[in-house]
């Protein structure tokens, strides 16, 4: 849908908002894009599991009350739970940022991308929603394209959840009570792959209150973005709250001069329904049912280099623009943020996801059990001009994936803070995931690939033969079933002394298996003499179904002693033995069909203080961690770019984290955050060589060098200020400001793909009512329009072209909200 809004959009911003002014609910001088972990607006106390207070579920402060509130915000305390239990932020002795929902769901912002910005030790690499990489403090994913076999390092929770695949959090974070980003191993409680650490939302429940907030953003780029939320009682044990967010950009980011059509739009839609039974004080029954659609005409990005020599200064061989003049073709002058791409073929993404989930509690008195149940199911169906060329190399040329899981906690933990409180449980988790691999080549491949026929200008009858309509499907499923049982008890040894001590058993099976069909016109006799079937076979050989699995069970923990200094200024230590668990490899590539488990060792030393009454808090935490048998995703560019997973001996990383966040006056709030990540190979003896060895050599030691996708130093900064300007109007403005340093875009480290170090600035400035009637504002995002990448890579065949994902440019528009 080019060049005009949705008629849906536009049906659905007139019903949401109706006759209502255009407004949005207010955030506080703590509240809006600035603030982070400290100065939250209104938030209730929680005193039970998982944000559940006696006698129910939280409930919104009513607008009356969000003056006071706003008055009183220098006081209040960031709740989380990080330990599966309400407590506050700074009483939590683990490094974890805090976000709220007027941080995170800002206009133009799609997913993480705004929780990476405000939190520095979590970094995003992704060229499009399935190939999405979450690193925190450098571990997680090596940015490459996403394998079906590889688990991922740091868990995304959804209302308690574990999302598998990242591409499941690719829907907009709108309506939500908070965002908590736990770094470091967090495996006892949250498990499943947490050895990086976790990524923790959790969405508005129902109240018994009712009420409304709506919004409508509209933009440059022809964005138009509504959402709105509203929540009432069906009866006095009843009530529901329904959420939906719909986003259309219709001109996108990208021009493609071979037809004039632009690229890289944006076309999403999520609806969640929610449904609270609360028939007494001591029990609530939540069921949660969601459904996100995600579409764009992308994933390709723009030439930023072309490699002709080796790194001992001959010529690559068979270099990109030798491959270019066969065909009388001039490509586009390397200029990658003239943001154009020169392709012959569609574009599309297609992500659809759904699922339901049922969190029971029932409050005992001394404890509360909880039930967690949730089914999930994912659809993915791209369609890539992966050649990235006008030409007929691949006609197509991707993955279809299906995915499906089902979950199972039960909780129990201590109520209220007692000599010994104590979280035990039991897990189950089980998926299935089904891809289809295919390769389809065109008239083109054979003169790209192989070069002229001797004494000619074009292909050989044979290479011809064999490349034009060669069509590779591959098919792979894998089966994963995880059981697990965990504890962990905190003893309040003095009323400034804890110690915890947290155990998790694991046990765990996968299955899978892969096969692969050459399809393609017949070949004649003559064909085949010439080569043809030789040729087919050395590009999508037919691959006889092959099985693999592994069992394997684990027992992880930690231990943590924290110390009171004073009731504001706390200390701790944590040592936490993490675990994650082995892969599979299922596809061509003649890998190890199993993959090692990683081990994790973690040290942690922080101090957290709340000092000025609260109104500063400045937390400090320093972190080493090793893993052995580190899982790399690795990427074999012989022919189609195909993703595998390889154990690539010991990583360790270690840094600095500050988290500081100052009231100094009323309606003035100010954070800061920054880390320090030296991340490195401390053993890769052999790696695969990047391309400027190609024809050299084939193994490379990595051993010392930096992790890829791992920017050294990040900063983020920034705040909100607030005047009144009567009784019943504020003017405002809110601006963040975030920076990462160089990394490298590649799993070997090519010298190509050497990511520059940017900052971006994001800027918003309105009018309000001090309790949320109305709010009118415009925002800025990469105020400065800002020339980065969010990733890189080499081409297919090794030709010495290198390409990347230009960052977001400039996006500004104006948004109008209001709350009942």
């Amino acid at each position: 849908m080019q060049g005009h809004y949705s008629i849906r959009t536009a049906l659905f911003a007139s019903c949401a908002l109706g006759a209502m002014p255009f407004v949005v609910s207010p955030a506080s001088a703590a509240d809006g894009l600035g603030g982070v972990a400290s100065l939250a607006a209104p938030r209730p106390v929680l005193s039970r599991i998982d944000g559940k207070p006696a006698g129910g579920f939280p409930q919104q402060a009513a607008p009356e009350q969000a003056r006071q509130h706003q008055a009183d915000a220098s006081n209040a305390d960031i709740v989380v739970t990080a330990r599966r239990r309400a407590e506050s932020a700074q009483d939590v002795p683990i490094a974890v940022t805090a976000l709220n929902n007027e941080q995170v769901a800002v206009p133009g912002a799609i997913g993480l991308t705004q929780v990476a910005q405000l939190a520095p030790s979590l970094q995003i690499t992704a060229t499009n929603a399935r190939q999405t990489n979450i690193n925190i403090r450098g571990l997680g994913a090596t940015p490459a394209f996403a394998s079906l076999g590889l688990e991922y390092g740091v868990g995304v929770y959804v209302d308690q959840v574990y999302y598998s695949r990242p591409a499941q959090a690719a829907f907009d974070l709108y309506d939500l009570q908070q965002v908590e980003v736990l770094r470091g191993p967090q495996g006892t409680l949250f498990g499943k792959n947490t050895t990086a650490g976790a990524i923790h939302i959790t969405s508005q429940a129902p109240t018994f209150d009712p009420e409304f907030r709506g919004e409508v953003s509209v933009g440059n780029y022809q964005t138009l973005q509504v959402r709105a939320t509203g929540s009432a009682p069906i009866t006095d044990k009843l009530a529901v709250r329904l959420t939906v967010s719909d986003t259309e950009r219709d001109k996108g980011f990208l021009k493609n001069v071979h037809d004039g059509s632009r690229k890289s739009d944006l076309h999403t839609f999520s609806i969640r329904g929610q449904v609270l039974f609360q028939p007494t004080e001591e029990f609530s029954l939540r069921v949660i049912g969601d459904y996100s659609k995600y579409k764009q005409d992308c994933c390709i990005g723009t030439t930023t280099g072309v490699r002709t020599t080796r790194v001992d200064g001959t010529a690559l061989p068979n270099d990109f623009y030798t491959r270019a003049k066969r065909f009388g073709y001039t490509p586009l002058p390397v200029d990658p943020f003239n943001r154009e791409i020169d392709i012959n073929r569609p574009l599309r993404l297609d992500l659809k996801t759904h699922g339901i989930t049922a969190i029971a509690d029932y409050d005992f008195g001394p404890a509360t059990l909880t039930s967690v149940t949730a089914w999930r199911k994912l659809s993915y169906r791209p369609m890539i001009d992966a050649d990235l060329l006008p030409l007929d190399i691949f006609v197509d040329a991707g993955i279809y994936e299906k995915q499906r899981q089902f979950s199972q906690e039960l909780r129990l933990a201590s109520n209220g803070k007692n000599d010994v409180d104590y979280v035990v449980g039991l897990y189950y988790f089980n998926q299935r995931i089904d891809d289809k691999l295919f390769t389809k080549y065109g008239s083109d491949a054979a003169l790209w690939i192989l070069g002229p026929a001797q004494g000619s200008t074009q292909a050989s009858a044979g290479g011809q033969a064999a490349l034009n309509g060669l069509f590779v499907d591959g098919t792979a499923r894998a089966d994963t079933k995880s059981y697990a049982a965990f504890g962990q008890v905190i003893w309040h040894a003095t009323d400034r002394l804890d110690l915890t001590v947290g155990l998790r058993y694991t046990k765990e099976k996968k299955t899978g298996f892969f096969e692969q069909v050459q399809r393609g016109p017949a070949l004649t006799p003559d064909q085949i003499a010439l080569g043809a079937q030789a040729i087919r076979n050395s590009f999508g050989a037919t691959i006889p179904r092959y099985d693999a699995r592994t069992k394997e069970d684990n027992l992880s923990g930690g231990v943590t002693l924290s110390y009171k200094i004073t009731p504001d200024i706390m200390i701790y230590g944590t040592y936490a033995k993490g675990y994650k668990s082995g892969g599979l490899n299922l596809n061509a590539v003649h890998a190890d069909p199993v993959i090692a488990p990683e081990k994790v060792d973690n040290f942690e030393a922080g101090i957290k203080t709340a000092l000025f009454d609260r109104a500063l808090t400045l937390n400090l935490a320093a972190f080493h961690t090793r893993i052995k048998n580190y899982q790399s995703q690795q990427v074999d560019n012989n022919g189609a770019p195909t993703a595998y997973i390889a154990n690539v001996g010991t990583v360790r990383t270690q840094g600095i984290e500050l988290d500081a966040t100052l009231r100094p006056v009323r309606n003035l709030s100010l954070f800061a955050s920054a880390s320090y990540v030296d991340a490195i190979y401390k053993s890769f003896r052999n790696a695969p060589c990047p391309l400027e060895y190609l024809g050299l050599q084939t193994a490379c030691d990595l051993s010392g060098r930096s992790l890829p996708g791992v920017s050294k130093y990040s900063v983020s900064l920034g705040g909100e200020y607030a005047v009144d300007v009567s009784s019943s109007a504020q003017v405002y403005a809110n601006a963040n400001y975030s920076y990462r340093s160089k990394f490298n875009g590649t799993y070997n480290l090519a010298e190509d793909a050497v990511i520059k170090g940017y900052g971006l600035t994001n800027l918003s400035v309105g009018f309000r009512h001090p309790d949320g009637r109305w709010d009118i504002s415009v925002y800025a995002r990469n105020l400065f329009n800002t020339k980065y990448f969010n990733t890189m890579g080499s081409a297919a065949f090794n030709t010495g072209q290198y390409s990347g994902g230009p960052g977001d440019p400039r996006t500004y528009g104006v948004t109008l909200r209001t709350s009942l």
